[in-house]
């Protein structure tokens, strides 16, 4: 039993420290696409903390979860709602991939130093 409200409060911990963390690079971006993903991010990192911080409280007050029990349902709602918020921060951060991503003139790079070696080579046995 000690050992699991060990591992439960070194979880809430982490927890809190993350979005300690969060807020503070937050704090440091102006606002636009990743700050409103660091936004979401949190939302989600929320939710689980509470969900820790729930089961961590049932551990040491003894709170026996059955199904048929009303403690079982805020572990699913805080649960549920980390994955809605995942969601909606994966939608935005495909998003923003779409805004900032390089792919196609990556690809337009890789072959323009794929070229340039041909044309130095021409020039050198001109």
């Amino acid at each position: 039993m000690v050992h699991l409200i060990l591992v439960s409060a070194t979880s809430v911990i982490f927890g809190v420290a993350s979005l300690f963390l969060i807020s503070k690079a937050r704090n440091r971006l102006s606002v636009g696409s990743i700050r409103r993903y660091l936004d979401n991010f949190a939302i989600c990192l929320a939710f689980i903390v509470i969900f820790s911080v729930w089961q961590t409280a049932r551990t040491i007050f003894g709170i026996d979860i059955n199904v048929e029990g009303l403690t079982t349902y805020p572990e699913y709602v805080f649960v549920i709602f980390a994955y809605i918020a995942f969601i909606i921060a994966s939608y935005r951060v495909l998003k923003i991939s779409e805004e900032f991503g390089f792919k196609e003139d990556g690809k337009r790079i890789a072959q323009i130093i794929k070229e340039k070696p041909l044309k130095k080579e021409v020039k050198s046995k001109s």
